[in-house]
């Protein structure tokens, strides 16, 4: 990087982190005030909640009044209150909420306030005291806010944020309506220290995640862990561009999280929370319009399907359609959704979830639109953002169904199982022509290649969780199995590399397109098979610490096979241990320090340039931190320091490649990679919303040599939004995205400022307008500088220029 560029760095990352220190010391104070706030004393305000559930619209009041709220959700389970429209003082609101509830309102002595049942005949009943874990489950529509409460994704307890002893955040409804976020690479690119890598179309391109510097695979659906290859053809490639309107939140854990999901990273695990039926019927529409053509149509309806509420269910489709900043390129997308709901008893639930899903992409579709960077002389090619390297046909089709069954019994209050069954079939057909890096007189190889692939995974688990008595206190248990059975064919593929020659300055994208099925051989069929048992608890040792100790034991096998069907190969791990250890103990009633340690392997597919796959990696995962939590769970905030060391690292070896024409990895032994964050997510104000962190992250080899130099050291990433009291039909905000350079390794020392793309900066703003209860406008204006930045340090390959995107909802 050149010297002149790192006191402005300095100075830039001096002022984000003075920016959120600032945020979390008012997160800090204004606590006391907020929670000994009266209910009499909180000024009449306008309220827009519609009929639902009561424990849900209670939620959403406390959050608009700024009173600290929580109770039982049992008290409130199988009630509902009407809608609260217009405006009212407080106390006369939530009187209106608990309208033939049977529940009334109790003041604590610390002013904060539970409910109990309305007493009758005078008799009189104890208050209520729970924790605010008990009170914040529960979906994030409807709610309004940045941050949720309880999260079963990183050791499968039910804990809030603040009891979890990892990194956690959780990118909420709210979150991605406001920001304008439709795909599931964007909403996890929120996420501090996560690293989205999109290159290529949006469709049919490459998409790696990344997070404290190491590749995310690791996904986890309605609770049940899967394999990337159960929703995309390959894990780098479809991934991304996964449409978000049938999720109601995604939680990325940050670290090793190989309790719930076996083999993985000690990375992060990406834990998807799709939408579920409402008790009252709800339905809505939403037009989107945007650059390059985008239009966006999204239907949304759900409710109970008999009198008694006992059957219940939601259907969600979604249609999108487009282009792309790249010359030639097109696109569209779809998505159907539907789930059901049946209450066979008081204690059992049933559920039956579909969901369709496709992509197609064409007119330049594929892993890199971008030419490279320089030809083979060292001197950049003078192309730009627009200009696409693929031909003309190459395109991108994928079809993805996927089906959910589920059955939820609760034998008592305190003891509950679950069962679930997922299978997912995705079928893939890609097929592009790109040049490669050509000469000094612009003459380039043609990189030809096409396949069809057809995923079909399994996923099977079962769930015991519940509380238990010992020594006098209660303490909170989980246990349960977990696996998955995926087979992947690639019956059909073909690879040209270089045979044909095009030159980048003169050709137009328009040559012959190979005939496919003439060309195609047979390319791999794998069967891997992942499954183990797990338990973990909750030991509450005193009031104030919680001890979390849990294992697995896993067993991993992937077979090779041939054209014929018989094995060419067979790795397996058996029996092996991942033990857990958490502690969380509470400084005060707001703060909490923690710490955990787990170890992690991952049976990897990264081959050498001999073509061998490399051992497993193995290694271990330390985190410990600082976490806050306030307004009854509607503000949470954290500090984290964290390392990994790992062997059999799996390091790009350069530029070389497989003898499939695939990059070539090599394995590195005694690497660390360590670094810090900061988050903070909710609601510090009524009417301010909040999410952002910062991060810094470094690997390195046993010689102390920075490794994943193409992945950036610090990161600081903020969203926020306000609501002002005196206008509540208006909401404006923006966010900030920052990241420090990345590099290319293995480039010549001369060649390293070409092969480098310096830190960065992207602005983007948003406002909308409530015209009635039903109809909202949200517009969203992003990169407002209109910066150009590299998502590949060795390639022409940019992030998305300055663009809008609006988007009109209407609610019935």
């Amino acid at each position: 990087m050149p010297r002149h560029s790192r006191p402005a760095e300095r100075r830039l990352t001096l002022a984000i982190r003075s920016a959120l220190l600032a945020v979390s010391l008012v997160a800090a104070v204004a606590p006391a005030t907020a929670q000994t706030r009266a209910l009499d004393t909180v000024p009449v305000q306008s309220y827009d909640i519609p009929a639902g559930p009561l424990g849900r619209n209670l939620s959403a009041f406390a959050v608009r009044a700024g009173i600290a709220l929580s109770f039982e959700p049992t008290l409130t389970e199988g009630r509902s209150s009407p809608a609260l429209s217009g405006n009212y003082p407080a106390r006369e609101a939530l009187q209106l909420l608990l309208t033939g509830s049977g529940l009334e309102i109790v003041a604590r002595e610390n002013g904060t306030y539970t409910l109990r049942v309305t007493p009758q005949s005078g008799a009189t009943l104890p208050e209520v005291r729970v924790t605010v874990a008990a009170a914040k489950d529960g979906p994030t529509e409807r709610t309004g806010s940045f941050t949720t409460g309880n999260t079963t994704a990183a050791t499968g307890l039910n804990l809030s944020l603040r009891e979890t002893p990892q990194s956690v955040t959780v990118i909420t409804r709210a979150r991605m309506d406001e920001a304008g976020i439709s795909t599931l690479g964007d909403a996890i690119a929120q996420a501090p220290g996560i690293e989205y890598r999109p290159m290529g179309s949006s469709v049919g391109g490459y998409a790696p995640i990344y997070a404290r510097g190491y590749t995310v695979q690791s996904l986890i659906l309605d609770g049940l862990p899967i394999p990337p290859s159960a929703v995309t053809g390959w894990t780098i490639q479809g991934l991304g561009s996964l449409n978000t309107d049938v999720y109601d939140s995604v939680t990325i854990v940050r670290g090793a999280t190989g309790l719930l999901t076996g083999a993985g990273d000690p990375s992060a695990a990406i834990a998807l929370t799709r939408k579920r039926p409402t008790p009252e019927f709800q339905a809505s529409v939403s037009q989107s319009l945007g650059s390059w053509q985008q239009r966006r149509t999204v239907g949304d309806a759900g409710g109970a399907l008999n009198e008694a509420g006992t059957l219940r269910g939601r259907v969600v489709l979604a249609y999108e359609s487009g282009a792309g900043w790249q010359e030639g390129y097109r696109y569209d997308n779809y998505v159907g959704y539907g789930v059901l709901e049946a209450d066979l008893s008081d204690r059992t639930l049933a559920t039956l979830a579909v969901e369709l899903s496709g992509d197609n992409g064409w007119g330049g579709a594929g892993p890199t639109t971008g030419h490279a960077l320089a030809d083979s002389d060292g001197n950049r090619l003078p192309f730009d953002r627009h200009d696409n390297a693929l031909a003309k046909w190459s395109g991108f089709e994928d079809r993805r169904t996927g089906l959910t069954a589920a059955v939820e019994h609760s034998f008592t209050d305190d003891l509950r199982i679950k069962a679930a069954y997922n299978r997912n079939q995705i079928k893939t057909e890609q097929r592009f022509g790109v040049t490669e890096q050509p000469d000094a007189n612009g003459d380039a190889p043609l990189h030809l290649r096409g396949y069809r692939l057809n995923n079909v995974v399994d996923s099977l688990g079962v769930k015991l969780d519940g509380t238990y008595d010992l020594f006098g206190r209660k303490h909170e248990l989980v246990a349960g199995f977990n696996g998955t059975w995926s087979e992947e064919k690639n019956p059909d593929w073909y690879m040209d590399w270089g045979n044909a020659t095009a030159n980048v300055y003169t050709w137009n994208r328009d040559i012959p397109e190979p005939d496919w099925d003439a060309l195609y051989e047979f390319g791999g069929h794998t069967k891997t098979d992942q499954y183990g048992f797990y338990a973990a608890t909750r030991l509450r040792a005193t009031d104030q610490l919680s001890v979390l100790p849990g294992v697995r034991v896993s067993n991993w096998r992937s077979r090779d096979l041939d054209e014929d069907g018989d094995v060419t190969s067979d790795r397996k791990e058996k029996g092996v241990l991942t033990p857990y250890l958490g502690l969380v103990y509470d400084l005060t009633s707001n703060l909490s320090v923690y710490a955990s340690y787990t170890t992690m392997f991952n049976p990897q597919s990264n081959r050498d340039v001999n073509g061998d796959v490399l051992d497993p990696e193995e290694g271990t995962n330390l985190e410990t931190g600082v976490k806050g939590e306030w307004f009854g769970g509607r503000l949470n905030a954290s500090v984290a320091v964290f390392q990994v060391k790992k062997d059999n690292l799996a390091v790009q070896d350069g530029t070389n490649q497989t003898p499939t024409g695939d990059d070539a990895y090599r394995a590195e032994d005694l690497t660390k990679g360590r670094g810090w964050e900061m988050e903070v997510a909710g609601e510090p104000i009524a009417g301010w919303r909040i999410q952002g962190g910062y991060t810094r992250v470094r690997t390195e080899n046993r010689d102390g040599e920075r490794l994943n130099v193409d992945q950036p050291e610090r990161q600081a990433k903020l969203f926020t939004t306000v609501t002002p009291a005196s206008l509540n039909q208006l909401t404006v905000g923006g966010g900030l995205f920052y990241q420090s350079a990345i590099t290319t390794d293995g480039v010549d020392a001369s060649l390293r400022d070409l092969y480098t793309q310096e830190s960065y900066v992207v602005i983007n703003v948003m406002a909308r307008y409530v015209f009635t209860k039903q109809l909202m406008l949200t517009a969203n204006l992003n990169n407002v500088f209109d910066k150009t930045y590299r998502t590949a340090p060795d390639q022409h390959e940019y992030g998305a220029p300055r663009n809008m995107y609006a988007t009109l909802n209407y609610k019935f």
